[in-house]
């Protein structure tokens, strides 16, 4: 859930930032003041470098959290995969089900005899 909240936060972020690209600049009669420094493209390139390395040493700086973190998404992937799992069967019970009905139901209109009923 986490995950997908971050990954959408991140998806948005960079739809916002490329829509802005492609729309006109809005007028200045707006209620903040115009900022007096600028980020340029090369700020953001660096910043986002130094993010992902500080990103990469947490492991290193904080061996006990990352264990339990670790631990803590192993857990959740698995309730994930058995939730899918059971899921999938009853999808493909319910839907079987419907496929076995139908055909009995076609072979009764036709007058067709059921296999199956000998």
């Amino acid at each position: 859930m986490i995950r997908f909240l971050i990954k959408s936060a991140f998806l948005l972020f960079f739809i916002f930032v490329i829509v802005s690209f492609f729309t006109t600049k809005q007028n200045n009669n707006n209620l903040f003041p115009p900022k007096e420094t600028d980020a340029t493209t090369r700020d953001a390139i660096i910043a986002l470098k130094e993010t992902i390395n500080d990103l990469g040493m947490f492991c290193e700086r904080n061996t006990e959290t990352c264990k339990i973190g670790k631990s803590f998404l192993g857990s959740m992937g698995e309730r994930a995969r058995n939730g899918s799992k059971i899921i999938y069967e009853y999808l493909d019970h319910t839907f079987s089900n419907k496929n076995i009905n139908a055909s009995a139901e076609d072979n009764s209109n036709t007058g067709a005899e059921n296999p199956k009923a000998k």
